[in-house]
């Protein structure tokens, strides 16, 4: 089994890793590190700076996941600056601010980036996943699965509530198409075709 090292200090991401990498057969291990994060609007350009960081700190194989979401009418915004928008105005916030909205739509965006043992960044990233739209008022429900605020604001399309608030087995289906569709699966996919 290969073994790789995620950078991160936020335990869901790093759990989450772990589901979508294990049926690559790839490991996961933990290292969590004080990493700058640029200011842009690319999740793709920060999570490269990260993983060049982390490799110039570690000198071994790593990766880096960093995701953003997308208020469409707000041309993007917040983006990768969600944990500010996040910090500064709240789950209620977000509900509010999109109320100023014709249509609510949104979606999130990732990257992943592989460091390889010679330093080469290998980068995958998609910027049109899981498109829906912001709740009125955000619904955390009572799922096990709910560790970011966002899923308490954020409706999938096709779904009547938030993907915190989802019955299990609706949540269960959405969670398994993000799994197949990740960039951190991609790129575990891509991992164990290299070896």
């Amino acid at each position: 089994m290969l073994t790789v090292t995620m950078c991160t200090g936020n335990e869901g991401k790093f759990r989450t890793a772990q589901e979508h990498l294990a049926p690559w057969g790839v490991e996961v291990e933990q290292t969590v590190l004080e990493l700058d994060e640029i200011q842009t609007t690319s999740v793709a350009v920060i999570a490269q700076h990260k993983a060049r960081q982390a490799f110039e700190l570690l000198r071994r194989p790593l990766f880096v996941e960093d995701s953003g979401f997308f208020i469409d009418e707000f041309k993007g915004w917040p983006g990768p600056m969600v944990k500010h928008a996040l910090e500064a105005f709240g789950p209620d916030g977000l509900t509010h601010l999109a109320a100023l909205t014709r249509t609510r739509s949104c979606r999130f965006a990732s990257a992943a980036v592989y460091v390889d043992a010679d330093g080469e960044l290998h980068t995958f990233a998609d910027d049109t996943r899981s498109p829906g739209t912001i709740a009125p008022v955000p619904d955390r429900g009572d799922g096990p699965r709910s560790w970011s605020d966002l899923w308490s604001i954020f409706i999938p399309d096709g779904a009547s509530t938030t993907l915190a608030a989802l019955p299990a087995e609706e949540q269960h289906r959405v969670f398994n198409e993000w799994k197949r569709g990740s960039v951190v699966a991609t790129m575990g996919e891509w991992l164990a075709q290299s070896q």
